[in-house]
Parts: C-alpha cells; structure tokens; sequence
C-alpha cells in the first residue's frame, strides 16, 4: 500500500514535458536565401532598365506601358497556372518560373551586350518575365504551408518581407555604382547569376514526399474533377459559404485598393514642390518600413490566433495618408513613409498567415493565384482612379479660380500640388472609417469559430 501511494505522488510531481517548439526548417531557408539574391538582382536590372528607358524616349507613357506588359499576362494566366501549382510538385512549377526569368535576362543581356537592344524588345521581354510571374506567384504561396509548421507562417511572411526591403534599399544605391563600374550589361549578367542561385537553392530544398505526389487513385480522382476554370469557381464558392470570410476578404480588398489610390500619387505630390532628393528620401524611409515589418514579423511571427484588431493596421495606415496629405512637410512625409509601409506590411503578413490556416493544402495554390489576380487587377484600377480625381477635380480644384479654392483652400492651402495633398487625406480619412467599420462588425468578432482552420 504503502509503495502504490509513494508511486502515485512521484507520478504527480513529476514536471510535464516541455512543448516541443515548432521551427522553420532547412528548405525554406534555402529557397528564401536564393530568392533574396534573385530580388535583388531583379531590381539591380530594374533600376538600370528604367534609366535605359528614360534615356531613350523620356517618355511617361513607355513607363505605363511597360506597366502593363509586366502585369497583363500574369494576370490572365494565373488561374491556370494557380491550377497547376495545387496538381503538380510545386518545386517543379518554381524551376520552370525562375528558368523562364533566366532566360530572358539572359536574353536581355545578349541583346545589351550585341548593342540591338529596342524598346519594342524590352515589352516582350517583360511578356516572359511576368509568365515567370505567374508561375512562381501561387506556387510560391502553396509551397510556404507545405514547408513550414502553421504555428511559424506569419514568421515565414515576415522574412520574405526583410527580403524585398533588403533588395529595395540596396538596389538603387548599388546599381547606381554598378553603371558606372560595368554597365548595364554587366549589371544584367549579375541578375542572370543571380536567377543560378535561386535555381540552385530549389534544387538542393527537400519538399515533404506527401506534398509532392499522392497515391495513384485520389490523384486519378482529383484530375478527373478539376480544372482551371472549376479552381477558379472553387476559390469563389469557398469565400461566398463563408461569409465572414468573405467580409474579411472584402474590408481588407478595400483598404488596399484606396492605398494603392494614392501610392501612385506620390511622386508627383511631391515633386510638385520638392525635388528629386526629397522624392528619395520619402521612398527611402517607406522601403524601411517595410524593413521594419519584416523584422516584426520574423519577432513577433503574427497572431496564434485571429484577432479583428489586426484591422487596426488600416485605421493607422489611414491616419498616417491623412497627415501626409494635410501637413504636405518633409518631415511628415518620410515618418507617414514609414508608417505606411510598416502598417501595411504587417496587416498583409498576418493576413496571409490567416488565409493559409483556413485554406486545405491542396487549394492553396489555385486560391492564392485568385488572390494575387484580383491585387493585380486592383492595382492599375486604383492607380487609375486616382490619376483621374487628382488630375480632372482635386488639383484644378485648388488652383486660383477654382472649385474648392475660396472655401477648402482657405484652411487646406491652395497652388500646385495641394490639390493631391487633398486626395491623400480623402482617401486616407476614408480608408481609416471603413477599418472603424471592420472594427465594429462584431461577426469578425467570431471569426475562428464560424471558419475552422482547415490545417
């Protein structure tokens, strides 16, 4: 008796075995290690081309172009490729991505290097490398719940974002240099290096074997019932069942759309008063925020679980648009910069650590692709929305004799470039009510019990 009581009270005592902590593993860091080097050599080219261009025609409407000729393409392939990223082994579809890229810089190069390079080259040129996009884009999107623990996502979305803010403060400073060292040739030799060892960082990542192949009759099952179109559909279907999420869906979608309204406008707000310099330091201070979000992220990795406060990133990113607009110093301008970046790099890293918990594994790809479809078709809408109210009302409205110069100017200020300044504070008060609206929807309040995670 005695010896059943002296067991029972050690088996008690005894300290409960420590959790084990999920960690990102070896293949994600190889293919993030490889796409950091093939960033930067991305936009090594991109700045050297720009100048090329500019050169050449120092024409606006060429940049537009280019615009969409870069986007165009992966927009309409997505669903397909995003079909494909769910059915086939998703290192494959990056090795045909970034195999693409390679060859046409490699091309580029050529071209550069034989002194035949034209413009009506460089749209063609693009046409391939946003294909590239296109396959690399979902099949990345996939690949991160494939290779790393749920727990460890909004950590995973943070260093791709340490990676483009990397590549997004060196890039001009070291291209610069480069064009005078070796050229643009050799600053595209560098990027086609550069595509090498992204190919040789996917080459040597494991996937998990369940992620690449199934067994013969549920993969046979599968095919047989889906498509691009019906992935499409999917995708679709899977937000309207679930209203909450797609209310989510929604106040996010809006929130990006009036930003990206007035991203486009930054330049000539500022440029409207200020010079080129100035225009650098506040480009400079935003790709720091978006350093900023990364490191938070990789820290912090995100929220374990959903809160509606994350909408919160919106109402600041709103209020700091609003004061950039209204103060129209340099000073506000680069701390808004920062902000702005921080803030919305932040909400789209926990929001995509959300969307991949709720998303079954093999949809992923196909919903990511109907994502990144909709971001870039969002993208050229807004801009252009936004080019038109600045160009036909807010800054006609501000000038001597206009609309809104007697009544608004009278506390706004008035003359060239207030008239933007005015947009940006529309849209950021605008944008900072809808995130007042998220926060009240008590529905979101329920979010994680209306829609499981499916992982």
């Amino acid at each position: 008796m005695m010896q059943t009581t002296t067991q029972t009270i050690s088996t008690v005592d005894a300290p409960p075995e420590p959790p084990v902590q999920e960690k990102i593993g070896t293949p994600f860091y190889l293919i993030w290690a490889g796409q950091l080097v093939s960033t930067l050599g991305t936009m090594l080219t991109s700045f050297a081309v720009g100048v090329w261009l500019f050169q050449q025609t120092a024409s606006v409407l060429d940049y537009a172009r280019l615009t969409m000729f870069a986007t165009l393409p992966a927009l309409l392939l997505m669903p397909w490729t995003g079909s494909m990223a769910d059915r086939w082994n998703k290192k494959y579809v990056l090795m045909i991505g970034e195999a693409l890229a390679l060859v046409s810089t490699a091309g580029m190069g050529l071209l550069f290097y034989l002194d035949r390079f034209q413009v009506w080259q460089l749209y063609v040129l693009q046409v391939i490398l946003s294909v590239s996009m296109a396959f690399q884009a979902p099949a990345a999107y996939a690949a991160v719940s494939v290779l790393v623990p749920k727990s460890q996502f909004g950590r995973a979305s943070g260093m791709f974002q340490l990676s483009t803010a990397m590549a997004q403060l060196a890039a001009p400073l070291v291209a610069a240099s480069l064009l005078a060292a070796i050229g643009i040739t050799g600053i595209v030799v560098l990027d086609v290096a550069s595509f090498g060892f992204a190919l040789m960082g996917l080459a040597l990542a494991r996937f998990p074997a369940a992620a690449a192949a199934t067994s013969a009759s549920v993969e046979a099952s599968k095919e047989a019932s889906r498509g691009a179109i019906r992935d499409l559909q999917w995708s679709l279907r899977y937000l309207l069942d679930r209203p909450t999420l797609a209310i989510l869906y929604g106040y996010t979608s809006m929130g990006a759309f009036l930003s990206g309204m007035v991203v486009v406008m930054i330049s000539p707000m500022v440029l409207a008063n200020y010079s080129p310099q100035v225009l650098a330091w506040v480009t400079t201070c935003g790709a720091f925020g978006i350093l900023g979000s990364g490191l938070v992220m990789v820290a912090w990795g995100g929220p374990k679980q959903w809160t509606p406060l994350v909408l919160g990133f919106n109402l600041v990113e709103g209020l700091a648009i609003a004061a950039a607009g209204y103060f129209y110093t340099v000073p506000v301008m680069c701390i808004a910069a920062v902000v702005v970046m921080l803030c919305s790099s932040c909400l789209g890293g926990c929001m995509a650590a959300v969307w991949r918990r709720k998303l079954p594994r093999d949809r992923q790809g196909s919903f990511g692709a109907f994502q990144q479809a909709v971001t870039l078709a969002l993208m050229p809408a807004s801009a252009f929305l936004g080019g038109m109210l600045a160009h036909h009302f807010f800054e006609p409205a501000l000038l001597p004799g206009g609309l809104l110069h007697e009544s608004v100017g009278a506390w706004f200020g008035t003359g060239k470039g207030r008239g933007v300044g005015l947009l940006f504070m529309a849209a950021g008060l605008l944008a900072a009510l809808v995130s007042l609206f998220s926060l009240a929807h008590r529905r979101l309040y329920r979010f994680e019990s209306e829609v499981p995670d499916a992982l």
